[in-house]
């Protein structure tokens, strides 16, 4: 579907709610299963539906059981786990199942542009632990339950993505005790960190040292598990206020919080932005009147690269040049990222060049006067939630943007258009003028 975006004037405040963190609550899902009780997943603020990921990952949890005795579930019948399009859940399902029950046949499949991603490293580590894991001509994955050795140590390229070595890290305990050395682990770093302390709050002991992450035999355990609002989802509008000179704020995200996208505020506050602590607990983060600014410095993303898109369209609003560093990685995404950004924000008239080792460099289009020196334009998402959204925002500040294939975004942000057209002042759920 097409969705066209329309453009806020400045001075405008608003408070969002958004959905549970999807990164917390698919660890917290996975370790739920794994664990000796029930354990009560709980949220902060007004109840917001997760997004199609969340969902698929509760869902194959679901499906795959609870721990009983030595093994995850009872049953040795086949299982086909569906993880639709969320590469963290598939992954994550794969390492689970080979959890189940000795000769147990679990089928992981996902949509194609799913199966296409890189997964091979996972496998193989699988592998190496022992796990009898295929993958099949479509992509789908065939895991027998059983084989899984206690107390090994391993060593993975973590290049790629952390993925693979969070989802070791949560069968870690129910396997017997892993020690994992994850190459170029700076790669993402700030999810394997997450996935650290989602196992500390489940009383699963987690020694690390640099990149060596050891955990022992553990039975997860947490009477509750409390998630956070998503910082991927705040982030949005957060970026919002920045781009328009607006306020936003999220109640239930506060400094201290461990969300890997929370990196964006010290980038916000190098563009020019200002972060205050919000009346309802959160932060509140208002644009400038001046407007943005390049940063002095290259931003490095390594760490996180899911905030390519919101970082790159803040450079196309600024003043100066935007060096975007570290995001090769995110070409393995659900889309190849650096190319969709720098093809969107081309579309609008911004000069944006991809550089040595994926580096992209944004001259921004902000006038020295005043006002921005862009044209709309139809911008295709890509079939990548995090394009839609990052495009959406940038429409709020660039009349005559309009979004091919908007719905995307409901995979990790449902009712983020309605929140758009919330701000435009049709009074829709998820944002209040203030």
């Amino acid at each position: 579907m097409d969705y066209s975006v329309a453009p806020l004037p400045s001075g405008w405040r608003a408070a969002f709610t958004v959905p549970p963190s999807k990164s917390l609550h698919q660890r917290a899902l996975a370790l739920a299963a794994l664990a000796c009780a029930p354990v009560a997943l709980q949220t902060i603020g007004p109840e917001r539906a997760p997004g199609e990921d969340v969902a698929s990952c509760a869902r194959m949890m679901a499906a795959l059981g609870t721990w009983q005795g030595d093994a995850l579930g009872t049953s040795r019948e086949s299982l086909t786990l569906d993880a639709g399009e969320s590469g963290t859940a598939f992954r994550f399902a794969i390492a689970l199942a080979t959890l189940r029950p000795a000769g147990a046949r679990t089928l992981v499949r996902g949509r194609p542009v799913l199966l296409r991603r890189p997964h091979t490293r996972l496998l193989r580590a699988l592998r190496s632990l022992g796990a009898s894991v295929k993958r099949r001509s479509s992509g789908a994955v065939r895991v027998l339950g059983g084989g899984l050795e206690a107390g090994r140590g391993l060593t993975l390229d973590g290049s790629q993505s952390s993925q693979y070595a969070s989802a070791l890290l949560l069968i870690a305990p129910r396997m017997g005790g892993l020690t994992l050395t994850v190459r170029h682990a700076t790669t993402s770093r700030a999810y394997l960190d997450l996935t650290v302390g989602v196992l500390r709050r489940f009383d699963v002991g987690v020694e690390v040292v640099g990149d060596r992450f050891s955990v022992g035999a553990a039975a997860p355990s947490a009477v509750g598990f409390t998630i956070e609002p998503d910082a991927s989802a705040a982030a949005a509008w957060w970026t919002a206020a920045a781009l328009t000179g607006g306020e936003a704020s999220v109640a239930g995200i506060q400094r201290g919080s461990r969300q890997p996208d929370t990196a964006l505020w010290p980038i916000l506050e190098a563009f020019g932005a200002t972060l205050v602590a919000a009346e309802d607990g959160g932060l509140l983060v208002r644009g400038s009147a001046a407007g943005l600014r390049a940063p002095a410095s290259p931003v490095n993303l390594r760490r996180t690269p899911d905030l390519i898109f919101l970082v790159g369209v803040l450079g196309a609003c600024a003043e100066g040049e935007t060096v975007i560093a570290g995001v090769g990685h995110a070409r393995g995404k659900e889309s190849d990222r650096v190319a969709l950004l720098v093809r969107g924000l081309r579309a609008l008239g911004v000069a944006a060049t991809v550089g040595a080792e994926d580096s992209i460099r944004i001259v921004g289009a902000a006038r020295p006067g005043g006002g921005l020196g862009l044209v709309g334009a139809r911008l295709d998402c890509g079939g990548d939630h995090r394009a839609a959204i990052a495009f959406g925002v940038l429409g709020l500040a660039v009349p005559g943007i309009v979004l091919a294939g908007a719905e995307v975004a409901a995979k990790s942000q449902p009712g983020f258009l309605q929140d758009l057209a919330a701000l435009a002042g049709e009074g829709l759920e998820g944002a209040s003028r203030r």
